[in-house]
């Protein structure tokens, strides 16, 4: 049986800031392609079945980010290969972008950040000082605020906004898909699109008609306004500590074919459907990706 891969990314896009190393340059995606058709066929999460003996590598973008419309649906077209995008229901039309975004911007290049916050009943004081005092608060925060409610991490953005005495900016350069851009993405045969909850929200912890709601709300909206099923879903996050077993038992409650995270490995028979692998795709040349792929088996 050959081997199966799924690939996750984010963005592409030439992004002069990019904290999370979440965006490929569209030089960089268009070389990745060629490295990984060299070696292996693309197929769409529904053809990774593993029964020829060439290797399958599936591609799929998380969030819903514009750029994966604007920018790498043209170089996917020229390639002719198949992908998915899991969207944040609850974003589409919103021009703000996503909270971990504009919490960059405003820490983005701070000597000095001096805030003392109130989390969800739990104090939190940051006092740093230093070249790189914007960057380390940023770590700090955002595994912080990631478990928690989008409400409670909204006033949280809020109050350190006040602190710090800067404005909370619309992430322009990373803003996500209208409903009509969703649309248009979901009319190209090489598309197809997932559900990755209505607001992001880090499931694990949840319990089961929470979850089940979140998955549920979004697979429902999708289908709506691209009035076709969406069969696969994406746990937000998607590490270790972002789903648990009840995730996967709601994942399969709401019906989908899929369910991808972000624990690293190949699809193999002994994976579960709703437990997939990905690995995480950085900004890599020709050279270094191909690289990647052999390091990791894939080809």
């Amino acid at each position: 049986m050959g081997r199966r891969t799924i690939l996750m990314y984010h963005r592409v896009a030439d992004a002069p800031f990019d904290p999370y190393s979440l965006c490929v340059t569209p030089g960089n995606f268009a070389e990745q392609l060629e490295a990984i058709k060299k070696s292996a066929d693309v197929v769409a999460l529904e053809g990774l079945d593993g029964r020829t003996s060439r290797p399958q590598v599936a591609l799929t973008f998380d969030d819903g980010y514009a750029d994966v419309l604007q920018t790498a649906l043209p170089l996917v077209e020229a390639a002719g290969v198949p992908f998915t995008v899991f969207v944040v229901s609850g974003m589409l039309d919103h021009t703000i972008g996503f909270w971990w975004d504009r919490l960059a911007l405003m820490l983005r290049g701070r000597d000095e950040v001096e805030v003392d916050l109130e989390i969800d009943d739990r104090p939190l004081r940051i006092s740093l000082r230093g070249g790189r005092a914007g960057a380390t608060a940023l770590v700090a925060l955002h595994s912080r605020l990631r478990v928690l409610p989008l409400a409670t991490i909204e006033a949280t953005l809020t109050a350190i906004a006040s602190q710090l005495d800067v404005s909370i900016s619309e992430a322009e350069l990373a803003r996500t898909m209208t409903s009509d851009e969703l649309r248009i993405l979901s009319e190209n045969p090489l598309a197809t699109i997932g559900a990755h909850t209505v607001d992001h929200m880090l499931v694990a912890g949840h319990s089961l008609s929470e979850q089940v709601d979140t998955m549920s709300q979004s697979k429902r909206n999708l289908e709506a306004l691209i009035a076709a099923p969406v069969r696969h879903f994406a746990y937000p996050y998607g590490d270790g500590d972002a789903f648990d077993s009840l995730s996967v038992k709601a994942a399969q409650q709401c019906g989908f074919s899929t369910a991808s995270t972000a624990l690293a490995g190949r699809v193999t028979r002994l994976n579960h459907r709703l437990r997939l692998p990905r690995r995480m795709v950085l900004n890599w040349s020709f050279e270094e990706m191909a690289a990647r792929l052999s390091a990791w088996r894939a080809v």
